[in-house]
């Protein structure tokens, strides 16, 4: 016996040939109807309005239908029925029923009036009020024979020689059996009358509503798109006019076309706020390879000059030589630099960023402190506070923007001159200064001065590539901190880095 249990074919296997054929249809649909999609949206509600209307006027139209032509006929019959009751009460009295010999017969083709019809069988004689003709209706014999004796049974019957009515049948009965047969009828041509009129009026009705229906909904769709219209027309004069201060009215309602609206301007105000900075950024661009230009053309000059010195005259001294080898090399280095911070910069604008970990600044400040003096025995270099600052960063950009200031105050400062580096933890910041006893920096230039290439009037004789302290902003920028220069009361510049402190980088993460 296998003991496996056969597991029932998953819901969505179950269904797949559905899924199928619903998609079949789907794909026909859509070839069928393509047209669609080049309806304007304006056109699509107005139809889909209309559309809407017209299932709404078709459907009540079509109950009141019923229901007037269920009520005729029920009255009709109530009629009859009342009548041929009547007559059959006179039937069985001891009077019987007598015919008025004043009663005019009715045209049963022209007059919706009821009639009576009897037929006795022992008197082989049919008395009717009704004429086709100027004769008596003559009903279908199984009609007649089919009817019961008890009750009257009411059906629609064709005369032989008339039109279609409306009849209440009954047999007359006898101890001997059927003795005659009792109708009451009246013509349906009122009520075929009365629903031809009825339906005439609901499909004028009908035809008057949907085209009602079509005018209101494209009234209103115009209306309700009226400001797509305003934002396409805003849009065509943007791109033509280049003018993107451009703003829609925000005075909508808050519903769908109002958020629209918003979202438009928001945009628009996104649009040109990318613009301006992009207009900014090639302005800057252009300015920066125009210094770049400017800046290599000294180094070059001076280089080709040397060169071409050393290539056409023989009769140059040792001294002077040597003086030349030196321009060279002196500018071919101060050329390379201007390379390396020109690469360090485009990376910055590509979007590059430093790998973080957690370091301390303080052993960083003792190297480059310690470094630097021996680099510049004659000035004094010191570190006047020093505190552990634990801090998210790069220690490699961290040093090289701490010798970016060091260098800057280096060129600022006389041989027998003094700098001071500090270093404060406040937990949340960690702040870095490094001051010099220079001659300071003009108010003017102390936010210029981390432009690219600029250098102040006081700095223009000294060397350098004037990209030092734009590397520097980068880094500090890099850090979520920021960089500014202070003249110091007490004469020099002071050059202060803010950095988020560890707990403070903690707490946003």
């Amino acid at each position: 016996m296998n003991s496996s249990v056969e597991r029932p074919a998953p819901a969505a296997t179950s269904f797949a040939p559905l899924r199928r054929f619903l998609d079949r249809i789907s794909h026909w649909t859509d070839d069928r109807t393509a047209f669609r999609h080049r309806i304007p949206i304006r056109g699509r509600i107005a139809l889909f309005g209309a559309g809407v209307v017209a299932l709404a006027v078709v459907s009540f139209s079509s109950l009141v239908y019923v229901l007037v032509e269920g009520s005729l006929y029920r009255d009709q019959d109530a009629a009859l029925t009342t009548r041929g009751d009547d007559v059959m009460r006179q039937l069985i009295s001891r009077r019987g029923f007598q015919l008025s010999p004043f009663d005019l017969p009715i045209d049963i083709t022209k007059s919706s009036d009821i009639f009576v019809e009897i037929t006795i069988f022992d008197q082989n004689r049919v008395a009717s009020t009704g004429k086709i003709n100027g004769v008596d209706p003559v009903l279908p014999t199984a009609l007649l024979q089919s009817a019961p004796f008890d009750r009257g049974s009411i059906v629609n019957a064709r005369a032989e020689n008339g039109p279609l009515m409306r009849v209440y049948v009954r047999q007359l009965a006898s101890p001997t059996g059927p003795a005659g047969y009792l109708v009451v009828g009246k013509s349906l041509s009122g009520i075929e009358s009365q629903l031809s009129g009825l339906r005439l009026f609901l499909v004028a009705a009908g035809l008057l509503s949907l085209i009602a229906a079509g005018a209101v909904s494209w009234l209103v769709a115009g209306r309700a798109l009226r400001p797509l219209d305003a934002m396409a027309s805003t849009a065509e004069d943007i791109g033509r006019t280049q003018d993107l201060s451009r703003r829609l009215p925000e005075n909508a309602p808050d519903d769908e076309v109002g958020r629209l609206q918003k979202s438009f301007n928001q945009m628009l105000r996104q649009l040109e706020d990318a613009y301006h900075r992009l207009q900014a950024a090639l302005v800057a661009q252009r300015r920066f390879v125009a210094d770049a230009s400017h800046e290599l053309r000294t180094p070059l000059t001076t280089i080709r000059g040397n060169v071409g010195l050393l290539l056409k005259r023989d009769d140059i001294t040792a001294d002077d030589r040597v003086a030349a080898l030196h321009d060279i090399a002196g500018e071919s280095e101060r050329m390379s630099r201007m390379v390396q911070d020109l690469l360090t910069l485009a990376r910055a604008d590509a979007g590059y960023h430093l790998d973080k970990t957690l370091v301390d600044l303080m052993p960083i400040v003792q190297e480059v402190t310690r470094q630097a003096q021996i680099l510049q025995p004659s000035r004094r270099i010191e570190l006047l506070d020093g505190v552990p600052a634990p801090m998210v960063g790069n220690t490699d950009a961290i040093k090289q923007l701490l010798w970016i200031l060091v260098d800057n105050a280096f060129k600022h400062t006389r041989e027998d001159g003094r700098i001071e580096l500090r270093l404060e933890n406040a937990n949340r910041a960690v702040r870095l200064a490094v001051a010099d006893d220079g001659p300071g920096i003009p108010q003017d230039d102390l936010e210029r001065i981390f432009e690219r290439f600029y250098q102040s009037d006081a700095a223009r004789s000294d060397e350098g590539t004037g990209l030092g302290l734009a590397i520097a902003r980068w880094i500090a920028q890099e850090h979520g901190g920021r960089v500014y220069a202070t003249n110091n009361p007490r004469g020099g510049a002071v050059f202060t880095v803010e950095f988020p402190g560890e707990s403070k980088v903690l707490a946003k993460s």
